[in-house]
């Protein structure tokens, strides 16, 4: 999605007739979810029916959280990917850049 891959965890809940669900949205394609070097994390909730139903909003949480990040994200991903850039230098010199456009 738009430079980034997501990967996504569904477990049944406390009460185990619900169930939570967990993405990370990543710089390169995962592995598996819990490898995976994520530009960040979201909770998809824990009232889910179904894991597929848990993982299907946790899926649509993270674009919609994708479609919501700045314009140049997309680049970003794609230089981290490229470069292997880390993370702090990669912000750092994106904030520079743009902040002296």
């Amino acid at each position: 999605m738009n430079g980034f891959y997501v990967a996504a965890y569904a477990a049944p809940a406390g009460d185990g007739e619900h169930f939570c669900s967990y993405a990370k949205v990543c710089w390169n394609k995962p592995d598996n979810y819990w490898d995976a070097d994520c530009a960040f994390k979201i909770f998809g909730g824990e009232n889910h029916r179904t894991a597929e139903g848990a993982l299907s909003w946790v899926a649509l949480e993270a674009r919609n959280e994708i479609t919501h990040l700045p314009s140049h994200a997309k680049t970003l991903a794609e230089q981290r990917r490229r470069d292997q850039i880390p993370i702090p230098r990669l912000f750092v010199t994106s904030f520079f850049r743009h902040r002296m456009a």
